[in-house]
Parts: C-alpha cells; sequence; structure tokens
C-alpha cells in the first residue's frame, strides 16, 4: 500500500491541472503513488526552457525582488509586505488562500494595479496564432495554459481584492530574433535567485506578452465552456471540488476511457514486481480479469484502431475477436511491407499464446541492403531546441546540432569510429559540425546510414541558415556545396545510388522478430534483435573498444532468457546517465547556460559522448544481424 503523502498541504496549479484531466488523480497524488518515469527527461527540458523565458522576462527589471522564504505561508506574507510598496517588482511571488497556493515569475505593482506574468514554453506566431477562434471557443492547444493561469488569478483577486490584476501570459515569440548571442549563458538561467542579468531590451521581442483578460473571465463565467471542459456547472465550483478531492485525501471513483492512455500512474512492470502499487492497475481492475491490467493493455499496439475497442469495452489484449485481426498466414506468406495492422496483429497473438513467426525479413530489405555501396557511414547526430537561442538573429526554438558519431563500416567488416562534440562557446556549432563531417575519411563516398531522417532534415536546415548568412561566414560556399551533395542523394528505396538510407524505414517496413513490443524506436529495436540474434549475442559477448568504452560487454543475460537492453547497460558506465535524445538536450542545455568545473565538464561530455557512439553502433548491429541472416 502506498504511504501517505509527507508533502505540503496546498492545493497547487499543477494539481488542479491533473484533477481537470482526471479527479481520481488527485487521490493518487495525495497518497504519493508512484508515477512514471517515461516522461521525467520531457519535464526537464521543459523546466529547463521556462527558467529560460523567466531570465530573460526578468531581464528588464533590475529593481526586481526574489520571495526567498521557504514556506508558503511565509513566502505569502513576504509577497503581501512588499506589494505594500506604491511600486514594486516580484519575482516568484507567492499568494495563498483557503490552502491553496500559486506561485508567479513576475508581478510587477504600479498603484493598485498588479500585472501578473504566466509563462510557457509553448511557441507563439503573433502573425498566425490567436487564442479564441471565431465561434468564441479557446483554441485546444492553448486551453491548458488558459486554465492553470485562470487558477492562479482567482487566488490572486480571493487573496487581494483591492487590486486591479492584468494577466499576461508569455510565450515563445515565433517571430521573434536574439539580438545579443550567447544568450542562454548570459542570462544565468540555472542560478534560481541571482540578480537578473541586463542584455539588450530588443531581446524582448523572442516573447510574446498576451493580455489574457478576456479569455479568463470566459473560463471564470462560461456556462458552455464549463459544461464542455469542466467537472462541474462552474470554475468556482469545480476548484474547490478538486481542492477537497485532494485535502480530503478522497478518491473519485474511476471513469476509464482513451484519455488513460498516457496516465503517469502507469508504471512499469519492474516496479509493479517489485511491490510498488500502481494507480493505473487500480483504476482498470474491475475491467480486465488479470493481475497487472497495464500488462498486454490495448494501449501498447502499434497504430490505430485501438479508441474503437476501448470504445466497444475492449481492454484486454487477448479479448479481442479474431476476425478483427489479420490472419497469420497473410503477414507471414505476404511480400509486401509490414503494416501497423500486421503488427498489431503479431502483437495480439503473442498475448493470447498463439504463435508467431521467429522473424519476418521480407525481400525488400535484402534488395536495399544490396543496394548500398561501401564505405557505409552511420550516422547520428545530437541535437536540442531552446527558447532563448544561443546566435544572434535566430529564432525561439532554433536547431543546434551539437554533435555526431559515425561507424564507419568497410565490406570487410572492419570499422572506425570518428566523433565531433561541441566544447567551445567561441563557435557556432551549426557551422563546425559541417566542416568536422567533411573531415571524416570517405564520407562523400559510399552509403550515409540514418535512423529515420532526421539528419537529413538537419543537414537541409542548416544548409538554410548558410545561404541567409553567406557574407558572414568565409567557407559558407563550401559548406553549402557539400551539404547539397549529401542532402539531394535519394534514400534506397529508389534505384540510383549513392543513397542516404534510412534504416527505419526497414525496420518499419520490412522487418519483425517475436522479442519485439510496442515501440519501432532504435532503443526497443536493438534489444528485440540482440535477444534473438545468435550472431550478436556470440560478437558482443566479447569486449568492446572504442573512444569511449573500454572493454564494455554489450550482450548481457537479461536473466529472463534475453539480453538486456544495452541503453541499460549504457548507464552503469560510471558517468553517462543518459538514454534518449531529450536527455541528451538538457545535458547540452546546461553546458550552454553555466560554466563548469574542468572535472564536471568532461563528464558531460563524456556521457554525451558515449551516447552518441551507442546510437550509430546500435544501428552497426541491426545492420550486422540483416545482412549475416540474409546472406
Amino acid at each position: 500500500m502506498a504511504k501517505a503523502s509527507a508533502k505540503t498541504t496546498h492545493f497547487t496549479k499543477h494539481l488542479f491541472g491533473a484533477g481537470i484531466q482526471c479527479p481520481t488523480k488527485l487521490y493518487y497524488k495525495a497518497k504519493d503513488f508512484a508515477e512514471s518515469k517515461v516522461a521525467i527527461p520531457f519535464i526537464r527540458h521543459a523546466v529547463f526552457n521556462k527558467r529560460l523565458l523567466k531570465a530573460l522576462a526578468r531581464s528588464v527589471y533590475s529593481e526586481g525582488i526574489f520571495i526567498k522564504e521557504a514556506s508558503v505561508h511565509e513566502a505569502a506574507k513576504e509577497t503581501r509586505s512588499l506589494l505594500e510598496d506604491q511600486n514594486a517588482v516580484i519575482f516568484d511571488a507567492i499568494f495563498e488562500y483557503k490552502q491553496m497556493m500559486a506561485r508567479l515569475p513576475i508581478v510587477v505593482k504600479k498603484g493598485n494595479t498588479l500585472t501578473v506574468f504566466h509563462i510557457q514554453t509553448k511557441a507563439f506566431d503573433s502573425r498566425r496564432d490567436h487564442l479564441i477562434a471565431n465561434t468564441g471557443n479557446i483554441y485546444s492547444k492553448w486551453r491548458k495554459y488558459l486554465l492553470g493561469f485562470a487558477y492562479q488569478l482567482y487566488l490572486i483577486q480571493k487573496s487581494l481584492p483591492e487590486f486591479d490584476v492584468v494577466p499576461m501570459l508569455v510565450l515563445p515569440e515565433k517571430t521573434g530574433h536574439a539580438q545579443t548571442g550567447n544568450l542562454p549563458f548570459i542570462l544565468k538561467p540555472l542560478d534560481k535567485t541571482a540578480k537578473p542579468v541586463p542584455v539588450s531590451s530588443a531581446n524582448q521581442e523572442l516573447l510574446a506578452k498576451i493580455e489574457v483578460s478576456d479569455e479568463i473571465l470566459k473560463i471564470w463565467n462560461d456556462s458552455d465552456f464549463a459544461e464542455e471542459y469542466l467537472p462541474k456547472p462552474n470554475f468556482e465550483d469545480t476548484l474547490y471540488y478538486l481542492r477537497n478531492l485532494f485535502l480530503n485525501i478522497r478518491k473519485e471513483a474511476p471513469k476509464v476511457g482513451a484519455k488513460c492512455k498516457d496516465c503517469e500512474f502507469r508504471i512499469s512492470k519492474e516496479r509493479i514486481e517489485d511491490g510498488v502499487e500502481s494507480g493505473f492497475n487500480s483504476c482498470w481492475a474491475a475491467m480486465m480479469d488479470h493481475e497487472n491490467p497495464s500488462e498486454k493493455h490495448v494501449f501498447d499496439l502499434i497504430g490505430p484502431g485501438v479508441n474503437q475497442w476501448i470504445n466497444e469495452g475492449v481492454y484486454d489484449q487477448k479479448q479481442i475477436p479474431g476476425d478483427d485481426i489479420i490472419d497469420i498466414n497473410t503477414i507471414v506468406e505476404g511480400n509486401w511491407g509490414i503494416s501497423h495492422k500486421m503488427r498489431q496483429a503479431l502483437q495480439i497473438y503473442k498475448a493470447q499464446n498463439r504463435p508467431v513467426p521467429a522473424e519476418i525479413i521480407r525481400p525488400e530489405l535484402k534488395k536495399e541492403l544490396n543496394r548500398w555501396q561501401y564505405p557505409l557511414h552511420f550516422l547520428d547526430f545530437e541535437a536540442g531546441n531552446y527558447t532563448v537561442p544561443i546566435r544572434r538573429n535566430r529564432s525561439p526554438y532554433q536547431l543546434i546540432v551539437f554533435q555526431y558519431s559515425c561507424h564507419t563500416l568497410d565490406e570487410d567488416g572492419e570499422w572506425q569510429h570518428f566523433q565531433w562534440i561541441d566544447n567551445s562557446r567561441k563557435i557556432y556549432p551549426n557551422y563546425e559540425l559541417i566542416r568536422r563531417l567533411m573531415e571524416i575519411p570517405n564520407i562523400s563516398e559510399g552509403t550515409i546510414v540514418q535512423y529515420s531522417n532526421f539528419e537529413r532534415t538537419a543537414l537541409k536546415t542548416i544548409r538554410r541558415e548558410l545561404m541567409n548568412e553567406q557574407a558572414d561566414v568565409n567557407d559558407s560556399e563550401k559548406l553549402i556545396k557539400w551539404i547539397e551533395a549529401i542532402i539531394r542523394r535519394n534514400d534506397s528505396s529508389h534505384h540510383q545510388p549513392p543513397y542516404v538510407a534510412d534504416l527505419s524505414r526497414l525496420v518499419k517496413n520490412y522487418y519483425y522478430n517475436r522479442e519485439m513490443n510496442n515501440s519501432l524506436s532504435i532503443k526497443g529495436v536493438l534489444q528485440s534483435i540482440m535477444s534473438h540474434s545468435e550472431y550478436l549475442r556470440e560478437k558482443y559477448s566479447e569486449p568492446y573498444f572504442s573512444h569511449n568504452f573500454n572493454g564494455i560487454q554489450w550482450w548481457q543475460n537479461d536473466e529472463e532468457g534475453g539480453a538486456r537492453n544495452p541503453y541499460s547497460i549504457l548507464t552503469e558506465t560510471g558517468d553517462s546517465p543518459i538514454r534518449r535524445g531529450t536527455e541528451a538536450m538538457v545535458v547540452y542545455g546546461k553546458l550552454l547556460a553555466k560554466e563548469y568545473s574542468k572535472d564536471q565538464l568532461q563528464a558531460y561530455q563524456n556521457a554525451l559522448l558515449k551516447y552518441c557512439e551507442l546510437d550509430t553502433l546500435a544501428m552497426v548491429m541491426i545492420y550486422q544481424h540483416w545482412k549475416n541472416t540474409t546472406d
């Protein structure tokens, strides 16, 4: 049984948002049930981006004062005290009302008016975007942000009724451009209570500041809005209903459905086996007849059609009737691509303990592999996008490609590894990346292999940048010419080499093995092939040596008859906590924003280099298995 929560008894904006999604969640929040770890990297990336925006928005308020009191009650008293001045600028202002609290990044007081800033990271285009449609409805993509703001403003008006409040929603402005280079480092966003760093006020064009009084009033007062989007007849009733659920630790009867697919209380099988209680399983227990309802749930099926089964009351893959899925013989004997519906059927057959083939390799896969010309350059980029750009004249969420890994494989099976990572704020990573790629031996010959089309897309982005800055970049003509020669190559579905081949397309269309589950990501595919392939088992049970690894053993038994995921093994190498591209973005973002000691800098760079190398090695492993099987 989950232990009672030891955290604050205040209701918050985050809890209000969770309750709007599903009131039952508030019980699990109050009881401190375990939450999924899958979303953590995305949350950390969003938090970092929000810190960048806060630092930029605060940069024009040198007189701003941070609220430093630790407890909610004392911080609210400090906020109120500062508001007694005729004029004031408060950072991280805290407002408290009836065991509810709100924290606002910036509050500006002038006389009797409070201008309150609510910062979110979703980009806004002032030329095209609107918060409210012509019909009068709030667009769905902005609704959750405005609901959260409405919660905060309600508390402010109730606790400080003597003030006129002007609500300002702050978002990254797509049409804005940085007027200062290296802004993330200059702004010091990781120092939460540092005095605001003054930068040119022209950089404020990176922020869309939208006055949203009408939108907030609609949420507070519009009965049609409440009927459509709130669990109670109006905003105020909804607020107190959700607050009371949380504070009284009362469980609302769950209403399960398609909305539960991404529930944060759906935790991994391993954690459940370790005795951790699952909120998701608690909600679904009455609907499914086995011990772990999250296992073999229809939510895990690849492709479309899941919502239809949910609506029909079919939740367990074992319950899906045979007439709803493709016949196994049709899948096995066909020479066409492997569709999502076929993959769904194979998942369902496995869940129902019916036989599925050990492996399916369509003839087209072998045909394409035979088109590839040596040397094979397995290439992977790591890139990030941040709300505050690092280069002058760039907009929010510009693409920064900060490293590459390349395994070059010769026809005789010998390979070399090449890599580069940005380690200087004095160069622009996107352009330096191209210069370093051009140094890879024979990179312009043979076949470049990527997993998905990201590398080609990134090169196109960098080409556009260079075209716009030709006069400012001495070697721009040379760089552009090289990029164009690469991006104009065909994928290997065409008959004319040279190629930039997409390994993920080959997996999706032409490959299956029975160890595969519900993911076609390189991490899931790699583990399934490692578990299936005797060739890889023998080859990678031997120590692997490279720039970044000194004798690591990539094939390790998972104690269930298969192979451990090499990305899990990676995290055991000491300085390498990175398992996903989003985690790499967060780490590189930190390097952009702060000066680190030599040792800490080296540890971060080692982690990035190891992760990126494994991505290209994973492609090599997949290719080696296919080649060994099809030759």
